[in-house]
């Protein structure tokens, strides 16, 4: 599959990879592959994002901060605070849970920076939903843009709730790659 995805594409999917091992991710994730698109000012995906007012520095704050939230185990700084106040600290717990069964359960098997993470399941759906949106298009290719409408379809997680917190929606973002790519060609 990845014979059809351009090279900026290829990259995303490289970033993401590089992401997901630099967290200690045991996986890939679909936020792994928005950080991806993310790193790519040049972008078509990143282009449209700023034709909609969103910038990529506010789309990786809030991927960052939710998924911050999600290694809390939804719990905020006022859970955190209320621990503390029965002394409990949720840091310590973190890192003692972290020393003992590895960080996300990462299999110390594949140390090393070089290993290759596997998909998660909405990362695959991710790509898969890309060449969707490239098929429907009539588009003989994968682009970064297609990635980025594939992101918009799953609709939970980190990535559904930071494209809901920035009222972006599949249909604008896609109104806005079809402008772009008209504008373009």
């Amino acid at each position: 599959m990845f014979e059809r995805f351009t090279k900026r594409a290829r990259t995303v999917v490289e970033r993401g990879q590089r992401v997901a091992r630099d967290a200690g991710a045991s996986e890939v994730r679909s936020d792994h592959l928005l950080l991806g698109v993310l790193e790519d000012e040049e972008s078509l995906a990143v282009r449209v994002l700023g034709d909609l007012g969103v910038g990529s520095e506010q789309v990786r704050a809030a991927v960052v901060r939710l998924q911050d939230h999600r290694r809390r185990g939804g719990l905020d700084e006022g859970d955190a605070e209320a621990l503390q106040a029965i002394g409990i600290d949720l840091d310590e717990v973190r890192k003692s849970v972290e020393d003992n069964l590895g960080a996300e359960c990462a299999d110390p098997s594949q140390s090393g920076k070089s290993r290759h993470l596997r998909f998660a399941k909405d990362a695959k759906k991710v790509l898969e939903l890309a060449l969707r949106e490239a098929i429907a298009l009539k588009h003989n290719y994968i682009g970064t843009e297609h990635i980025l409408l594939g992101l918009l379809r799953i609709d939970q997680g980190v990535v559904g709730a930071v494209f809901a917190e920035l009222g972006l929606s599949h249909r604008a973002v896609k109104t806005a790659v079809l402008e772009a790519l008209r504008r373009a060609g």
